[in-house]
């Protein structure tokens, strides 16, 4: 099979190579990738952002597949089911899982990319509990690479607003990074909340897209200007909004802080750059402000966005699909803030 190899931490330390199918241990399912979303992460994931990472590895995170194996004492999953990645497997038992946050579990240390091969391949083999089955309903509603969005890009927007954020009805939300993979879907089902959205963008050519996802104001921030903060205030009335959906880091965090209310909920999702940030801890104390990380979507929440897509008018955008050869041009695309929504990888 065709698989994307990453040997050392780099782009020149990748390339496209021929290597034996996986087969399928204990516990284990094969699956035959039919799309694989790319995340920002990837980039990081390929530039050594996560020190852990065992090499070789395949990037890719973000699939959608069919199961073609199935191991000895695989119990959930049968072939020919279409399924979707999670960002590694759960073990259902320690003190997270049984929590309800089995997203964070680390009691089983197998994720994508950093100890199994991901999805820039033909086939992916991992345990059955780091894949999700997906209705029926859906797969004939949706195509492959909209589904490979459907648990990192709509499930996280989907479990910041919903879980983290706690927005209701009446709400102002700030999604910034609008235009990129999080954000359009975050914008989606702010609406769908009842919440009123404001979307942040640095391009011209989104902002338009964004209104029509949904955005009640789009604010045009430039690369050189990120202090968003003030025409947030000024929409406001100078009362901030209930939460931030954060999906730049630290690139536009200070004026996401300083956009929220007294009391307001910021949850950081995305993080473009691998840095630190020079928290100011007075504007959070003596504001009452509640600052969150978010990362996927746990098992039960997900069954739920399944049905909240199933019967709303979300819908996992995917601005373009390249071949699987064609990795790299994916990377420069996204990388040159091109895309509005997912962009994904398809083996031909």
């Amino acid at each position: 099979m065709k698989a994307w190899i990453l040997n050392k931490f780099g782009y020149d330390g990748i390339n496209l190579r021929e290597v034996d199918k996986p087969v399928a241990g204990f516990g284990e399912v094969v699956i035959r990738v039919l799309a694989c979303g790319i995340c920002y992460r990837d980039i990081i994931d390929i530039q050594g952002g996560f020190k852990y990472t065992v090499l070789p590895t395949v990037p890719g995170h973000e699939i959608c597949g069919v199961v073609e194996q199935i191991g000895e004492k695989v119990e959930n999953l049968s072939k020919g089911d279409i399924v979707i990645s999670r960002h590694g497997a759960f073990c259902g038992k320690c003190e997270l899982c049984l929590s309800g946050n089995d997203n964070l579990c680390i009691t089983a240390p197998q994720k994508f990319v950093h100890s199994i091969p991901g999805g820039y391949a033909e086939y992916v083999k991992a345990p059955e509990s780091a894949f999700e089955k997906i209705p029926p309903t859906l797969h004939k509603k949706f195509s492959p690479a909209e589904l490979s969005t459907i648990f990192c890009a709509v499930g996280t927007a989907f479990r910041a607003l919903v879980s983290q954020a706690q927005v209701k009805p009446g709400d102002t939300v700030l999604i910034t990074g609008a235009g990129g993979g999080v954000g359009v879907h975050a914008v989606q089902i702010a609406k769908f909340l009842g919440a009123y959205t404001i979307a942040i963008t640095t391009s011209t050519e989104k902002a338009e897209r964004l209104k029509l996802l949904g955005a009640d104001e789009v604010i045009l921030a430039t690369k050189q200007n990120l202090r968003f903060n003030e025409q947030v205030m000024s929409i406001t009335g100078g009362r901030g909004v209930d939460a931030v959906i954060e999906n730049t880091g630290s690139i536009g965090l200070e004026a996401a802080i300083r956009s929220l209310k007294i009391g307001g909920t910021l949850v950081l999702v995305g993080n473009i750059k691998v840095d630190r940030y020079p928290l100011n801890p007075g504007m959070v104390i003596t504001r009452e402000l509640k600052l969150k990380g978010t990362v996927g979507i746990t098992h039960n929440e997900l069954q739920n966005l399944f049905k909240v897509l199933e019967y709303s008018n979300i819908k996992p955008i995917v601005h373009a699909e390249f071949p699987l050869e064609n990795m790299m041009d994916a990377h420069k695309y996204l990388t040159e803030g091109k895309t509005f929504g997912r962009i994904a990888l398809k083996p031909t």
